[in-house]
């Protein structure tokens, strides 16, 4: 059976009570509606997992220059090579390689 799309207007309150009745019981709400609208029983209510918080460290701000300017060399070699200029890409290749390198000796990353 093909499916189809219906659309319908509904408050944003509604909406965002009925996005709330979806979560806890860990359904998309797409389908809390179709059991509704069949009267079919609905799933218990499922308890929900405490998700691991993030952290996040903070990033040398020369660290994140040095590696733009690495994305920059990078972009003007495919630049240059999509352009069929001709220039030794190796030495191009060598360059990024040594700044990586310092980058690296820089910030102790291994």
């Amino acid at each position: 059976m093909k499916k189809k799309l219906y659309t319908m207007r509904v408050e944003q309150e509604l909406l965002d009570k009925w996005h709330k009745f979806a979560k806890l019981r860990n359904k998309p709400l797409s389908d809390i509606i179709k059991l509704l609208m069949s009267n079919q029983k609905l799933p218990k209510k499922v308890k929900q997992r405490d998700e691991p918080k993030r952290t996040y460290s903070t990033v040398s701000p020369k660290l994140l220059f040095e590696i733009n300017a690495i994305g920059n060399n990078i972009n003007q070699i495919s630049r240059r090579i999509n352009e069929e200029q001709k220039f030794d890409v190796l030495i191009e290749l060598k360059s990024i390689e040594q700044q990586l390198e310092r980058l690296l000796n820089a910030h102790k990353i291994y």
